[in-house]
């Protein structure tokens, strides 16, 4: 079995992993992540909360979001309402919001014509 000493390594994204050796090692070897790696764990692209391999998240999932409000009048049509992206900035935070017809009934009347209500 060979002496292998102090063996160093890195992970890299090429293979993911870093394969140990056959033989005796002396213990003071180290594996570690590649810096260019190690880079690419960026705290804004994290949760808040979390912490990946040291780094602590700052993402709170509310960042650029513009929500739309807007203000509708029923009529008797149907209605969909969605997020306004003419907007500056864009609404891009709005929950699909379908306002329902104007509940009417007709019926006939005395005079020859219809009535009509409302509600």
């Amino acid at each position: 079995m060979p002496n292998r000493g102090a063996v160093s390594g890195v992970i890299s994204t090429k293979t993911g992993t870093y394969t140990i050796q056959n033989g005796y090692h002396d213990g003071s070897g180290t594996v570690g992540i590649d810096a260019t790696e190690q880079a690419k764990i960026i705290a804004d692209n994290i949760r808040e909360g979390i912490t990946i391999l040291g780094v602590e998240g700052t993402m709170t999932g509310t960042e650029d979001v513009v929500a739309g409000s807007p203000t509708i009048t029923p009529n008797f049509e149907t209605q969909t309402i969605v997020p306004d992206s003419t907007t500056d900035p864009a609404q891009n935070y709005l929950a699909q919001v379908t306002v329902n017809p104007i509940p009417t009934s007709e019926t006939d009347n005395a005079a020859g014509g219809k009535t009509l209500t409302v509600g």
